[in-house]
């Protein structure tokens, strides 16, 4: 009969030891970058093939489709139209284009493998980008293609009216969740939000400016729209607004662009950044 305390000592502290290490770390390798799914994950992989499913999708519906196409660009604003009594949204042509059918969906392609390399190169370090730089890049990119789709003759149904939100409030939405995790203070989340809505449709005020000076059409070329209504008063003007004069151009660009549809994002955008910064700042508190 052996004597137990003869018998070698096991220590199970180096085992705790050697589990922790051989474990994942700590909640960086658990937490996943709400931005960008890792293509490590099997989330990550069924995003990136539908993500190229409604790419392959988008090309094929424009090479099946008619061998030319036409759009007729509008611009639409707030008037009096007709005998009507109360201003309503007024659709003014600016341009018709003619293209190939087979055109139209080459920006769009082109700007969905960007961002599919884009984020699978960055994955996780994403985090790590400041939280204006991506959202910025991503509107801007869009409005570019937004503005490329009217030239090759797009849908009508894609490019508008007010098409450019379609791609803008994208962007803003996730603009206004990495300022939420990423700031302390929920006044500086607004203040952020409110300057980078503003920058968000700068390029589209620029090309606005330059399109409606040159007429080189698009929605975003205002140069033979004179009869609007004063936002303030919901009143014509007395007189017709000059085209291309700097008063026709703040109501219709620098107005519209810099001021009116950036307050609209903020205010949409307010409860969402406040319910994530919510979550960040009590993200560690025991329940």
């Amino acid at each position: 009969m052996t004597d137990d305390r003869d018998a070698p000592v096991h220590d199970t502290s180096r085992d705790d030891v050697s589990l922790l290490r051989r474990g994942p770390p700590p909640a960086r390798a658990r937490r996943r970058s709400a931005w960008s799914p890792e293509p490590t994950t099997e989330e990550g992989r069924r995003r990136r093939r539908r993500a190229r499913w409604a790419t392959a999708l988008v090309v094929t519906g424009g090479l099946i489709g008619p061998f030319e196409r036409e759009l007729v660009c509008t611009h639409t604003f707030v008037a009096y139209h007709g005998q009507a009594l109360e201003p309503e949204p007024v659709e003014f042509p600016t341009e018709t284009v003619r293209a190939r059918g087979w055109l139209w969906p080459l920006p769009f392609a082109g700007f969905a493998l960007l961002w599919i390399a884009v984020l699978g190169l960055l994955r996780e370090r994403v985090e790590r980008v400041h939280p204006w730089l991506l959202p910025l890049l991503l509107g801007w990119s869009a409005t570019a293609m937004w503005i490329l789709q009217q030239k090759l003759a797009a849908p009508s149904a894609i490019v508008q009216p007010f098409g450019l939100e379609r791609f803008l409030w994208p962007a803003g939405m996730a603009l206004a969740i990495r300022l939420a995790l990423t700031t302390k203070k929920f006044l500086v989340v607004l203040l952020q939000l409110a300057l980078a809505s503003t920058a968000l449709r700068l390029p589209a005020a620029l090309f606005s400016k330059i399109a409606s000076d040159q007429h080189l059409g698009t929605s975003l070329d205002v140069s033979g729209i004179t009869q609007i209504v004063h936002p303030m008063t919901r009143m014509q003007f007395d007189q017709p607004l000059s085209s291309g004069s700097s008063e026709q151009q703040f109501w219709l660009i620098w107005a519209e662009h810099v001021f009116v549809f950036p307050a609209f994002h903020v205010m949409s955008f307010a409860g969402v950044a406040f319910a994530f910064w919510l979550m960040q700042k009590h993200a560690d508190t025991p329940e």
